[in-house]
Order: structure tokens, then sequence, then C-alpha cells
């Protein structure tokens, strides 16, 4: 069964650069009121289940690549992924936008993808979850495909916010990719200082 909640959670906790950034958003209120404290309480709680003893282990993932040669072209990502079961969309839009954040100077490479994957080893993708970020990986949506999802004020700084914490924001591309990204979105420099100093991440 595909959990798109638990995928977005685990790039979240594994994915952050900043130190204390999850805890920032958690504990700021505004931009954590929503999908991404939801995804965030139930990886944890999914952890917690995890435990040794306490409950038999999901099966591993597929194994990953070595290398890019051993790495089969991954399938076009399709509009919502395979399984069965209510997938939420506006969780497959925060995973697709952390995506498109490390795609912001035109290539995500081999290792790239790798570590991405690695980080979420804790949650124990299941196969479909696997295959799903892996092509999302291989064709990450532009930003006219992440604006045009973004139906409310709230989805928008959960986009940008999540975003910020895919990346470090130290290379051109990266900035002027956020800079992009923040005016497609509507936030205004207000909103955008606000979500910076939430995960206490400098603006550039």
């Amino acid at each position: 069964m595909f959990n798109a909640e638990k995928v977005l959670g685990g790039m979240l906790l594994r994915g952050s650069r900043r130190r204390g950034g999850i805890g920032g958003i958690l504990s700021g209120g505004g931009v954590a009121l929503g999908l991404i404290g939801v995804a965030m309480a139930a990886v944890e709680q999914y952890m917690d289940k995890s435990q040794p003893g306490d409950h038999p282990a999901p099966p591993p993932p597929p194994p990953l690549a070595a290398d890019s040669t051993d790495l089969a072209p991954p399938p076009a990502p399709a509009e919502a992924p395979p399984g069965p079961g209510k997938v939420h969309p506006e969780a497959l839009l925060l995973i697709r936008a952390m995506i498109a954040a490390a795609n912001a100077d035109g290539k995500i490479d081999q290792q790239e993808r790798d570590r991405i994957i690695s980080r979420l080893r804790s949650v124990q993708l299941t196969g479909e979850e696997h295959a799903f970020v892996v092509a999302e990986l291989g064709a990450p949506k532009d930003l006219d495909g992440i604006v045009e999802q973004v139906t409310s004020g709230d989805l928008a700084r959960q986009v940008y916010a999540v975003s910020l914490l895919a990346i470090e924001v130290d290379t051109e591309a990266e900035k002027a990719y956020m800079g992009t990204l923040a005016g497609r979105l509507g936030l205004d420099k207000a909103a955008v200082d606000e979500i910076h100093h939430q995960l206490g991440v400098e603006r550039g």
C-alpha cells in the first residue's frame, strides 16, 4: 500500500540539512499547521511501531543501485502512484516540490538519487513507494507543474517551506529557483521572511 504521508514525513525527517529545522517548523506555528505536521506525526508514529521487538518489520525496499549503470531507466511518474487506498494529493505535491527543488541546478545525479532514497530507509519504503520516489527523481516536475497544483495560501507556504528544507540554497541556481518559486506562489516578502525565520534559514 502506498502511504504518501509516510514518504513525505521520511523526506522531511531525513532530508532537512538544517539543525533543528523541522523542530522549528513544528514549534513555530503557521507553516506547521497542516500536512507537514500530519506527515511528521505519521512517520514518527510509524518509526515508533517499527522498533525491534514491538512489531514485525515490514519487508525491505528493493536494493538501491550501486551506480548509474545498474539503475534501470525509471518509469515516467504517474499523476497518482500505484497501489490501493486513498492517496493525499497535497502530500504528493509536497514530495514533488522537494524533488523539484533538489533539481534546481537542472540535474539530479546518481549520487544525489541514492542519497535521497537512502534517507528514507528509516521509514522502510514499500515497493510501490520506492518505485514512485525513483520515478520522480528520474523525471522531476518543473516549476509550472508544481505551481499549477497549489490551490491555497496555506499550501503555497508549505510548498515553499519543504522546498527550502530540501536544499542548502547556496548556489546562484538555487537562490534563483527559490526567488522565482516565492513569486510564482504569490508569497510576499513578509511571508517568505516568516518561513525563513521559523526554519532558522537566513535569506540570501
